[in-house]
């Protein structure tokens, strides 16, 4: 190796270290390595305020459905997509990762065979020869990586999901957790009491407290300690939102609804897990951003600003109307303003949640595709008016 190309990849790769991606070191081999080392150094020095196709191939076997969801692992640098179309049309209930560094997309066990889906001894809707799966589901935001449990964590339920011939519509839902070191599912417990369903609602990692947010109509945070569900606060949405959760901040904040909103709303946890917090709502100024649905949206901690893609309003048709384009958004919430970001237009969002931050890049991912179709991952490292 030339001494310039070693001393780029040791120095870079110290560099990768000391920002926390342990799981270089421990998971990369050979060539890999050097392959992880130029991705990430692509990353890094991706122009400010651009989307960019970082990664687009057609797996074949599986395809990027409208209705799930996707969350970031932090430990491993990864994506993770969970969920599926449904509707008779589609029973994907497999994990599927990518991994920015290698540019490479994992699927981590096969899709049941409908012919599995069963109900347990507990009455839970249950599917899998060999291990144990959730039923194939809509996940939309409700969906979400826990640090210390190590867990995928999905909060959806199957009621959107054809049954199959011979089972009744179950009504006992769990949460799901998918152990990310074992990659075998198991219902959370919640100590015997029903779960609450977040079908179509969205949900946040709270890292102050260790705690996982989750809301439809009302907000309740996970207690991995007690091994519950606890209820904290009444809500303000329907469905379809989308939640972010913003460190520096210490809140999380609600983007879309089902009813077209350019509202922003703040949620502000109590002390305790389970304790009331404070909501606020907030009215942007700035550009002009037109009301939206369904918004994939990802915060930028580097940065403090959220990223928003927001279907471009169609001349003379009603609200929720299929958009031709999408245009991109910075939410700057100390400012309270929105800023439509020139040149970074995207095709139309349709029914996508799948955005992340990844803080050991400080890049934005965006995932995009259709039934069947080629699977994207675009990349931006995003950049306040006037930063660089």
């Amino acid at each position: 190796m030339p001494a310039t190309r070693r001393h780029l990849v040791i120095g870079s790769a110290a560099a990768l270290a000391a920002g926390g991606s342990a799981w270089y070191w421990t998971t990369r081999r050979g060539d890999d390595s050097l392959a992880a080392v130029d991705n990430l150094l692509e990353l890094r020095n991706l122009p400010a305020n651009r989307w960019v196709r970082y990664h687009e191939e057609k797996p074949g076997h599986w395809s990027r459905q409208g209705h799930a969801g996707m969350a970031f692992d932090p430990r491993r640098g990864s994506l993770l997509i969970f969920g599926s179309d449904t509707h008779g049309q589609d029973w994907d209930n497999a994990v599927h990762e990518f991994s920015p560094a290698l540019r490479r997309w994992e699927t981590h066990q096969p899709a049941a065979d409908p012919k599995t889906y069963r109900v347990d001894a507990d009455g839970r809707p249950v599917a899998g020869r060999d291990a144990v799966q959730p039923w194939a589901m809509h996940t939309y935001d409700a969906i979400e990586v826990h640090p210390g449990l190590d867990a995928l964590v999905v909060m959806s339920t199957t009621e959107h999901t054809p049954v199959p011939p011979g089972l009744a519509r179950q009504s006992r839902q769990p949460t799901w957790l998918y152990d990310l070191s074992t990659r075998r599912w198991r219902p959370f417990g919640n100590n015997g009491k029903p779960a609450p369903s977040f079908f179509g609602g969205s949900s946040a990692y709270d890292d102050r407290r260790q705690a996982l947010i989750a809301y439809r109509g009302a907000i309740w945070e996970l207690d991995a300690a007690a091994g519950e569900w606890r209820r904290a606060a009444a809500g303000h949405h329907q469905l379809h939102h989308t939640m972010v959760w913003a460190p520096g901040r210490g809140a999380a904040y609600v983007f879309g609804d089902y009813q077209p909103t350019t509202a922003v709303w703040s949620y502000r946890p109590g002390a305790l897990i389970g304790a009331p917090g404070r909501w606020e709502k907030h009215e942007p100024g700035g550009d002009t951003c037109p009301a939206y649905t369904i918004v994939p949206v990802a915060y930028d901690a580097a940065q403090d600003v959220f990223v928003l893609v927001v279907d471009d309003p169609v001349p003379g048709a009603a609200p929720r109307t299929g958009a031709s384009s999408a245009s991109t958004y910075l939410y700057d919430p100390e400012a309270n303003a929105y800023t439509r970001i020139p040149g970074a237009e995207m095709a139309p969002v349709g029914m996508n949640y799948m955005m992340a931050w990844d803080r050991l890049n400080g890049v934005v991912f965006y995932v995009t595709g259709d039934r069947g179709g080629v699977v994207t991952v675009w990349a931006m490292r995003p950049a306040k008016p006037g930063g660089r």
